[in-house]
């Protein structure tokens, strides 16, 4: 299994220069829709997995990793819950190849950006009076059961 994940505050607010590099192997993702560290991991290795079992819900492993991190089957609204935009600061990354130089000197790394004590778990509907880690768990477990999820 081969993946790197990544994340970071943008140094260029040029967002289609940034979205230039996206592509089926490279996903670019707001950070604040990242559950923590596990959470990015865990959606790469179910991405890469269901591509290679053959169980995948959309073509492109980069696509497959929006449906994941959201517990979405609709790739429009993925992409409206983790998508970048003008307003974007930061961000995180999944690639299944190389990452490209010319990309990381848009980004100035930093791993606080992502974490599951600043996520917004409201946006699964998750009481608020759970443990931070109980609510973790939540999120990740909805990704997990996306593919057993009936249509």
């Amino acid at each position: 299994m081969s993946f790197e994940i990544g994340c970071g505050r943008l140094q260029n607010a040029d967002i289609d220069k940034l979205l230039s590099f996206t592509n089926s192997d490279f996903v670019i993702i707001d950070s604040k829709a990242v559950c923590g560290e596990a959470h990015l991991v865990q959606v790469a290795k179910l991405a890469l997995l269901a591509h290679e079992g053959k169980y995948n819900l959309s073509k492109d492993k980069s696509t497959e990793v929006l449906l994941y991190l959201t517990a979405q089957r609709q790739i429009s609204k993925a992409l409206k819950l983790v998508g970048i935009n003008k307003m974007t600061t930061t961000i995180a990354w999944i690639s299944f190849s190389k990452v490209s130089k010319r990309f990381l000197e848009l980004v100035t790394l930093d791993e606080t950006v992502i974490s599951h004590e600043k996520f917004d778990y409201s946006r699964f509907g998750i009481n608020p009076k759970f443990s931070l880690q109980d609510k973790q768990k939540i999120v990740m477990a909805r990704a997990a059961v996306l593919p057993v999820q009936s249509r």
